[in-house]
């Protein structure tokens, strides 16, 4: 069980506004690239996404894949593949991006590609749209992708704002795009994924209750994962595990008693950064 947070309804009139321009400039583009992070690839991939572009290939990166169970990880590129999309899974700070962001479009461009031939034309920029909801490390992958620092990156939802075109190394044109999150409320399982990895903002979900919910997870689907890092007793319930961590870090409140606030921040930073171990929030399997 991961909890009884109730779903979501978080839609800021900015990403209302920019899913209306993206629907516009997808019309201008070849490929899509479409991030979504590799721990919870159904959480963050938005539903509204898909009457965006429906005819243009598109293309699934699984972001931030060095934070994932890397055997759950190729199971995910094989799913997404199996579904006549293209799927590559990677860590946008790697030097290697550029390379495989350019082969997986240009498999997806494959058409446009023999058309060009066809007509003895010689291979044209490929105009490449990337877009996913916030914080699954968009901006990483456009500045990683330019070899400099295009797009503001911060660790936190909703820092991109406006659209730019940005050319690429090669015959590329990247568009980015705002982050944007689901207008519908989003269901339990995938809301509390949401914020988990932090593409919802910390204030949206009360901390002391998600880092409950995580330590009820990780102890149900990631045995070891609690004890190594902590060095307490699994089989707490998770509102003695948070409280155990407390103890363990010295966060203590002015009476002595174990500060369950600061304790959550600290599970919940140190889960997001990967502290923890190669985690993965879902799977195909389920």
């Amino acid at each position: 069980m991961k909890g009884q947070l109730k779903g979501l309804h978080h839609f800021p009139g900015h990403m209302k506004r920019a899913i209306v321009e993206l629907s516009k400039k997808a019309s201008l583009c070849d490929v899509l690239i479409e991030l979504c992070d590799a721990r919870a690839p159904l959480a963050t991939r938005n539903p509204l996404f898909e009457g965006v572009g429906e005819n243009k290939p598109r293309v699934i990166v699984l972001s931030k894949a060095d934070l994932a169970d890397p055997d759950i990880t190729k199971k995910w590129v094989c799913y997404f593949n199996g579904q006549g999309l293209y799927a590559v899974a990677l860590d946008s700070r790697k030097k290697d991006v550029l390379g495989i962001i350019k082969q997986a479009s240009e498999k997806a461009a494959k058409a446009k590609r023999e058309k060009e031939k066809r007509l003895g034309m010689k291979p044209q920029d490929l105009r490449l749209a990337v877009f996913g909801i916030p914080n699954v490390g968009k901006s990483t992958l456009i500045n990683s992708l330019a070899g400099r620092k295009m797009a503001k990156a911060e660790n936190r939802p909703g820092v991109t704002r406006a659209e730019q075109w940005i050319k690429l190394p090669g015959n590329f044109v990247l568009l980015d795009t705002p982050g944007i999150l689901p207008m519908e409320s989003v269901e339990e399982s995938l809301s509390l994924d949401l914020a988990y990895i932090g593409s919802i903002r910390d204030q949206i979900l009360p901390s002391h209750e998600l880092a409950v919910s995580l330590l009820g997870f990780l102890k149900d689907q990631v045995p070891g994962a609690i004890s190594k890092r902590y060095e307490i007793e699994e089989s707490l319930e998770p509102e003695e595990l948070l409280r155990g961590i407390a103890a363990k870090r010295g966060l203590l409140l002015k009476d002595g008693k174990p500060d369950e606030e600061k304790a959550a921040l600290v599970l919940l930073k140190e889960f997001r950064e990967g502290t923890l171990g190669k985690i993965s929030l879902e799977s195909p399997d389920a």
